[in-house]
């Protein structure tokens, strides 16, 4: 920084011990504020006992040890919000009455139920028996069922299909029913 006065300049500079000095101001008032703003925290706090606070915020914790449906080889694709623990395994349907265009199909047919290009897609996994999994529970109910897989950039993706429908409406339709049966994520698509 320079300072002109008349014709003399002036500079100012910061080295050594002046720099070590103002760095070590501005640090000790970032700490101070960090412990005054937890002071204020903790003063304004409900007193403890209060039903706005529970007396055991860790009462409701389950140990590691008794958490159940854990999928040992779950990965980011098969767990609910990024968390570590495997999504809950889901319950078989009830069998529907089906139509005279679709037959049930084994999880593993490569070819697809009916003559149509629309299917529902269930769910996308990295690991195939994930997929099947979920496509034998279809299966078991009567819909026309086929894992599809896929590469993609990250890795290979095993695809729950439901279909082979002539029309989107018809798989929207399907799409809706089993929306209502515990697969909140089918939703219809064009497979070419």
């Amino acid at each position: 920084m320079a300072e002109r006065q008349g014709n003399e300049v002036r500079e100012l500079r910061l080295e050594g011990v002046g720099l070590f000095v103002i760095v070590a101001f501005l640090g000790a008032g970032l700490v101070g504020a960090f412990f005054l703003g937890r002071w204020y925290e903790r003063s304004s706090a409900p007193p403890v006992g209060s039903d706005q606070w529970a007396s055991d915020p860790l009462e409701n914790v389950v140990p590691p040890e008794q958490v159940e449906d854990v999928d040992v080889g779950a990965n980011r694709f098969d767990t609910i919000g990024g968390s570590t623990v495997a999504e809950p395994a889901r319950q078989a349907t009830p069998a529907v009455a089906q139509t005279s265009d679709a037959q049930p199909v084994a999880a593993s047919a490569p070819a697809t139920a009916g003559n149509g290009s629309f299917y529902v897609q269930i769910a996308a996994f990295r690991e195939r028996g994930s997929a099947d999994r979920i496509a034998a529970e279809l299966d078991s109910a009567g819909y026309p069922v086929n894992v599809f897989s896929e590469d993609g950039p990250s890795g290979q993706l095993f695809k729950v299909r439901v279909g082979g429908y002539r029309t989107r409406d018809e798989a929207a339709t399907i799409a809706g029913e089993l929306k209502t049966k515990g697969h909140p994520g089918a939703f219809p698509t064009k497979v070419d």
